[in-house]
């Protein structure tokens, strides 16, 4: 039997199936124009669907973070008002790790808990950094490079837009 469309209640019973399956850690599903993605990571709350309104989406298969190693010219951030893309002064061995999507920033986990990161942490191509909340998908942004945070330029809980510099990490 070949399937046309899913709807609502099929895409809720993977949910749900995946919710009480014990050894699924994560499910991911592209049919046509919808995509699920379900992952029982405990810093997730609980797993999330997305069906785009009218356009297609690019798929998010990795939330890596966009990262820059050459020095920009306009200076740093400022945290009074600059604009979120404004561009941050690097050192020769720094990089800058941007928001690879449109959400919002989460330094922690969970609320309560400690940050993922602070300023002075060391860091490795697989560290979590921060989260990026989008539609109630929580994105895990990685650190990509070895190295030690040297800074974070956004507060936790703020809205941040596609390409925003998120914290500058000094290469090891």
């Amino acid at each position: 039997m070949l399937l046309k469309s899913l709807d609502l209640k099929e895409l809720k019973a993977i949910v749900d199936w995946v919710g009480v399956t014990d050894d699924v850690r994560e499910f991911s599903l592209k049919f046509g124009d919808v995509e699920l993605f379900v992952s029982r990571n405990a810093q997730a709350s609980a797993p999330f669907f997305h069906q785009p309104a009218a356009a297609p989406a690019a798929a998010p298969a990795s939330a890596a973070p966009v990262v820059v190693a050459a020095p920009a010219a306009s200076p740093a951030l400022a945290a009074s008002g600059a604009s979120p893309k404004a561009a941050v002064q690097l050192a020769a061995d720094e990089v800058l790790v941007k928001a690879p999507m449109v959400g919002t920033f989460y330094a922690k986990p969970k609320p309560g808990a400690p940050d993922f990161v602070a300023a002075g942490d060391k860091v490795s191509k697989d560290t979590v950094l921060c989260i990026v909340e989008v539609m109630k998908l929580m994105n895990n942004i990685e650190a990509g490079v070895e190295g030690t945070i040297a800074r974070i330029l956004v507060d936790n809980e703020q809205a941040v837009e596609y390409g925003q510099p998120l914290m500058v990490i000094k290469c090891a």
